[in-house]
């Protein structure tokens, strides 16, 4: 029982370590910092790079200088496409602007301009931000979405580590992160992409690449795999290891 709970408590601190690595490595974490400003004034920002919500995609550069003013300037991303420029509102040092609505899949990009005195600071300093606008996904697919997955990556880790007890239970784990996979592949991950592509409460046609991304078919398909060798084969513990490394690498590979 001792044993068993070591390992579930190792299962999930590599668990949360290969999600907060995944998070702030992937392509899709929003940009943020911090622009120094004149007198030693500070201007942070967080620029989200895609965008779930109903309604417009509220811009905010939080500042300790009150009367700091400035543009949003933000297109559809194009060469012949024109800029917008949209003044800043300041609320307690807190500058605010809205990009309006777009349908799904419009890619955007944006930036901010302060003006500091009598220069101007551009926010981001060096590139413009990128921003696409997805379809609305309820808070509750999310969360399904997010549970299978992590469920997943936790069973299929502590299958692997299942070599280290006594008398293994390789069989039951695998069928059990299959089971998580499945859910997640099949279900949850297929109803959050119809929703970002505006499929689900659209009129957008749907095609099986649209609605089964690569990373998520290949976790599902990793552990099918893992079932036939696990249960055919004498070498389960070898074969629960490298499910188990293939997951995490799929993990990190792909964007969730």
């Amino acid at each position: 029982m001792k044993q068993s709970i070591i390992l579930w408590i190792a299962a999930g601190i590599i668990t949360f370590i290969a999600g907060y690595i995944q998070s702030v490595t992937s392509p899709l974490y929003p940009i943020n910092g911090t622009i120094n400003l004149d007198k030693g004034y500070e201007a942070s920002f967080r620029f989200d790079k895609v965008f779930h919500g109903k309604g417009d995609y509220q811009v905010l550069v939080v500042s300790d200088k009150k009367n700091l003013s400035g543009v949003l300037k933000w297109r559809v991303k194009s060469d012949s496409a024109k800029w917008q420029n949209i003044r800043l509102k300041n609320n307690n040092g807190a500058l605010i602007a809205a990009i309006p609505h777009q349908k799904p899949l419009t890619d955007i990009e944006y930036r901010v301009i302060l003006n500091d005195g009598d220069k101007k600071v551009s926010v981001p300093e060096s590139v413009n931000a990128s921003l696409q606008f997805l379809g609305f996904v309820p808070p509750e697919i999310f969360q399904f979405y997010y549970m299978t997955l992590f469920a997943g990556i936790l069973l299929a880790i502590r299958t692997g580590l299942e070599i280290f007890r006594d008398k293994p239970r390789i069989k039951m784990y695998t069928i059990f992160t299959l089971i998580s996979f499945f859910s997640f592949t099949l279900v949850f991950s297929t109803v959050k992409k119809g929703c970002e592509l505006g499929i689900i409460g659209g009129t957008r046609a749907a095609s099986m690449q649209d609605l089964f991304p690569s990373a998520p078919v290949l976790l599902f398909a990793a552990w099918i795999a893992a079932l036939i060798l696990i249960f055919n084969t004498r070498r389960s513990k070898m074969w629960a290891v490298v499910s188990s490394l293939i997951t995490v690498i799929i993990f990190f590979a792909g964007k969730f």
